[in-house]
């Protein structure tokens, strides 16, 4: 958890964040903090999960954090996050107290462009389809 936060926090510009499952107050907190200091904060997350009880998504929200989500069926499972479009941080680990204190997780931090740009891709992809001017209600 500390290394995880000690690269969020360092985040000058921009954050993008795209996480099926993010649940731990002190990730939460360190999102909320970098808002407030100005940085670019995106999230895209799983619609189901994101009403869940202990979510940190509706706080983020609140906090004025752009947020967008999935509308189709099947999860948005993707769990990765872009630090100042310079590094990324992707695994296994959903952003849960259960996942950080109790699961065998891994975490992987890329800073080389060759394997940042692709999860960039990704995300700006997504984060257009979700924009909610594309959404159909029947």
């Amino acid at each position: 958890l500390s290394r995880l936060l000690q690269r969020l926090l360092s985040a000058r510009r921009s954050l993008e964040i795209c996480l099926f499952a993010f649940s731990s107050p002190q990730l939460g907190r360190a999102v909320q903090l970098l808002h407030r200091r100005g940085v670019r904060v995106r999230v895209v997350t799983d619609a189901q999960y994101m009403g869940l009880r202990g979510s940190q998504i509706s706080l983020l929200r609140h906090a004025g954090i752009q947020v967008r989500h999935d509308q189709e069926s099947g999860y948005m499972h993707h769990k990765f996050a872009i630090v100042d479009r310079r590094m990324v941080i992707t695994g296994s680990l959903n952003w849960t107290t259960q996942a950080i204190q109790n699961n065998r997780e891994n975490l992987l931090v890329m800073e080389d462009a060759e394997y940042v740009k692709p999860f960039v891709d990704e995300f700006e992809r997504i984060w257009e389809q979700y924009n909610p001017v594309n959404y159909s209600f029947f």
